[in-house]
């Protein structure tokens, strides 16, 4: 259905729970789509706003224009990017790598919590028969 399409996308690339550009990848999108020149980086998510900026830079891409103007007047090239450009590429420092991992560990101890709070008893229910570290744990050593 179409609410059900939405959410997913809303998931997958809007909430910051489940996906995050970091200040490079917010810096890069803004920087290709001529979005919030010279604003300070808020958001490391996906917006609404550069759903329809991408839109719009592949239409215009499709139609061969070279460049778009985008809200407030500034100019952006309209080209197609070498993907084997070292430029286009970013190297993930450490610290990066473990918090994404920890992030997909946390999810998934999470989803294992929620089944248990459904399936156990009430009375029952401590924090140390819910919380599970290896998924955690898992996670990492990927």
């Amino acid at each position: 259905t179409k609410e059900s399409a939405q959410t997913l996308l809303e998931n997958l690339f809007l909430k910051e729970k489940r996906y995050d550009l970091a200040r490079v990848g917010r810096y890069k999108v803004n920087k290709k789509l001529g979005l919030n020149a010279g604003q300070p980086i808020t958001s490391s998510t996906l917006t609404e706003e550069d759903v329809v900026a991408t839109i719009e830079y592949l239409v215009r891409l499709h139609e061969g224009q070279t460049t778009m103007t985008v809200p407030g007047g500034v100019e952006v090239p309209v080209e197609v990017d070498d993907i084997d450009h070292f430029g286009n590429r970013r190297l993930r420092t450490v610290g990066e790598l473990i918090q994404n991992q920890i992030r997909v560990g946390l999810s998934r101890m999470e989803r294992v919590v929620r089944e248990r709070m459904t399936t156990q008893d009430v009375e029952a229910i401590t924090p140390q028969t819910l919380i599970n570290i290896r998924p955690v744990v898992a996670a990492i050593k990927e």
